[in-house]
């Protein structure tokens, strides 16, 4: 899998989504007019963030264990330069990206520290009112909980808003009436389910489509079977 575009196009929530979702190994590099950065994944976890002066650079290696050599590095290292590094990366706001997947290899005690869905909830609270109405522009869109719902809620470490907002989502309730009965803020509301929703932790409940007549799928399927039926 090959991603690319422009990050004022496509935000860090989105983009972590993508990568969430596939659970893909490999690299992101991200250039900004003074910076380029690779941010090595590990099954949809950041593991390391790394700057480089040239961007062919990071494609020179292909075992991680030879990228922490050249960075004068261990892999106990990685926690405290990861946590060092990403305010760096997060504040990039303009400039291109690019994810390679597969390319670098990984040995099997390299883990991921900080949780991906940790990272899209913090950078949601972040978003603005044009980046979120991107996706929740209609008030009356329904979502509902993932299967592991619990699961990944804990790994994003919910704010006591969100928790509440989470708590009311059950697949009838609309982003309209959630507001109505929390009293909270638009853009606070919308925020939580534009990271919740790329978190994997809430889906959208998909609206039967109608068709002519006021009438439903499944309505005209009965009906059609009666009239076979006489």
């Amino acid at each position: 899998m090959a991603i690319s575009g422009d990050l004022e196009i496509f935000n860090f929530v989105d983009i972590f989504q993508i990568l969430r979702k596939d659970k893909k190994d490999g690299i992101l590099v991200v250039e900004s007019e003074d910076k380029k950065l690779a941010v090595y994944f590990k099954e949809g976890d950041i593991v390391f963030i790394r700057p480089v002066k040239k961007v062919f650079y990071i494609y020179l290696d292909i075992d991680f264990l030879a990228v922490l050599k050249k960075e004068n590095l261990d892999k106990d290292d990685l926690y405290k330069y990861l946590v060092a590094r990403l305010p760096i990366l997060l504040a990039i706001k303009k400039g291109k990206f690019s994810f390679t997947s597969g390319f670098i290899k990984y040995p099997e005690n390299i883990k991921p520290q900080i949780p991906i869905e940790k990272l899209i909830m913090y950078l949601s609270r972040q978003l603005s009112q044009n980046e979120v109405e991107r996706k929740i522009s209609d008030p009356k869109l329904i979502y509902t909980k993932a299967e592991n719902f619990e699961e990944l809620a804990k790994k994003a470490y919910l704010t006591d808003i969100e928790k509440r907002i989470l708590f009311l989502i059950d697949g009838k309730k609309t982003v309209e009436d959630i507001k109505k009965e929390l009293n909270v803020k638009d853009l606070t509301l919308k925020r939580a389910l534009y990271g919740m929703l790329a978190a994997g932790i809430i889906k959208r409940v998909k609206r039967e489509k109608k068709l002519g007549f006021n009438l439903t799928k499944n309505l005209l399927k009965k009906i059609v079977n009666v009239i076979k039926g006489l």
